[in-house]
């Protein structure tokens, strides 16, 4: 997403801020994996956002809302025996989670509500290693799930997004891939774009009628390009990052009202303010934010703790190309926005599932590199090929993308010249937090009150 303002001489007093959105096109295909339910999470909810039938999403009215609400509440399963209770550590077997998998896969039975939903884990802060059992075990709190605001499954009590098994067997099965490069998604123009919006900008005179304008600009600029890495684009994993994305450039830009208070759009902050250059525009994204995962002097207990996410920001420049390269500097007043985001992003997880999702993804992402680049399976004489290995040994539903996305324009007229843009994305680089460790044996304590195990059950 791009967001750019035309400069005027300051006789004209006039400043229009085109904001330049792009509008997600991706639907559900057909979910081919019919272990996995079309609701609850999964299908064409996402974030508080429609996919309409040609493929574009929207976001939704609070009628329709209110319709696929109901929708989700009917097919939802709820929570039952222990799982109708929260725990602050709830632990969960990978090799029973495999077994299962296998065994579903074999018979052709979908997979039960409590191991999709992951017991209700809401976090995970802990991989033990049981050598003894050749098992690993992620645990972390949990608590009874119920429909969240977006149709998304959250904690009964805090409204935290819970981990799906889904986002686990992405996770796990490229986190080769992430090595290599991270997994990271962004929306991109195109050069010819860039200097095609630029043009008609500079040919709008001083009172312009936005409905005449909008059109214009919109074709000028055209189709954005979707830039995926490190993960299939079919993946529910893949759906959360854009969304997320999505709903990060509506609340800063001002296309939407943050659901939290003290966040306001990086448009209302910059109102009165002038730009050294009007060539220099600021692009935010969202990267992971972890402390050093702690192990025990045995290797054994890991645990991960941080808030998990941060925005970033950094400037970049346009050539007379359309060409975009980065400057390595930051601007005062994109940093200040990044930082109140930051801040704000726990408590917005809980309004806004996409945030709580995408750090529950990141939780994955890092587990997933931790027990690779740890040597974990090894060290567990537990073989876990059935959810790193073989996709075709569990297959997710698959869901469309986009490869490009129509603009959304808006306008904003006040005093002053300036050139505003914002792009970002999505950077998960889990190998690096995975790598990042430090020996505290108060971590085995837990992993010795956790080893209390029936061996009958997949969740403790």
């Amino acid at each position: 997403m791009r967001v750019f303002a035309s400069l005027f001489p300051s006789s004209m007093q006039i400043r229009i801020w085109v904001v330049v959105l792009a509008v997600c096109a991706y639907y559900s295909g057909n979910a081919s994996a019919q272990f996995f339910p079309p609701f609850g999470g999964f299908g064409g909810l996402v974030g508080g956002v429609r996919i309409d039938a040609d493929g574009v999403l929207r976001n939704m009215t609070l009628d329709e809302q209110q319709q696929q609400l109901e929708l989700v509440r009917r097919n939802a399963v709820a929570p039952t025996g222990p799982l109708t209770e929260a725990s602050p550590m709830r632990c969960i077997s990978l090799r029973k989670v495999q077994e299962a998998l296998l065994e579903s896969a074999k018979t052709q039975k979908p997979l039960s509500a409590e191991m999709l939903y992951m017991a209700g884990l809401t976090r995970i802060e802990y991989v033990f290693v049981y050598p003894e059992r050749q098992d690993i075990v992620v645990a972390g709190p949990a608590e009874p799930w119920t429909v969240g605001p977006y149709g998304s499954m959250v904690g009964a009590k805090s409204g935290r997004p819970i981990v799906y098994l889904e986002d686990l067997l992405t996770a796990f099965r490229y986190v080769s891939n992430a090595r290599q490069g991270g997994v990271s998604i962004s929306i991109e123009p195109t050069e010819q774009g860039v200097v095609q919006l630029q043009q008609v900008l500079s040919r709008i005179g001083a009172n312009p009628n936005p409905a005449q304008i909008v059109p214009m600009l919109a074709e000028a600029f055209g189709p954005q390009k979707v830039v995926l890495q490190g993960i299939p684009s079919d993946s529910h994993m893949a759906r959360i990052l854009l969304a997320a994305d999505y709903r990060m450039k509506l609340y800063g830009m001002d296309l939407a009202k943050a659901p939290v208070q003290g966040l306001p759009s990086y448009l209302e902050m910059i109102r009165n303010r002038t730009i050294a250059s009007s060539q220099l525009q600021s692009r935010w994204w969202m990267a992971c934010d972890y402390n050093a995962i702690s192990h025990s002097s045995n290797r054994l207990a890991w645990r991960i703790s941080g808030p998990g996410i941060k925005t970033m920001t950094e400037q970049e420049v346009y050539d007379a190309s359309g060409a975009v390269s980065q400057t390595g500097k930051v601007d005062a007043a994109a940093k200040k926005w990044a930082e109140i985001f930051t801040n704000k992003l726990d408590e917005l997880s809980t309004k806004d599932t996409a945030f709580g999702d995408l750090r529950n993804v990141m939780d994955l992402c890092v587990v997933a590199a931790l027990i690779e680049a740890q040597n974990l399976e090894s060290m567990a004489s537990c073989d876990l090929s059935g959810i790193l290995g073989d996709a075709s040994q569990m297959e997710t539903p698959k869901l469309d993308f986009p490869q490009a996305l129509p603009p959304q324009i808006s306008l904003i007229q006040s005093v002053q010249g300036m050139l505003v843009s914002a792009s970002g994305g999505v950077m998960i680089e889990s190998w690096q937090a995975a790598t990042h460790t430090d020996e505290d044996d108060r971590v085995a304590v837990a992993h010795r009150e956790a080893a209390e195990w029936n061996t009958d059950s997949w969740y403790k």
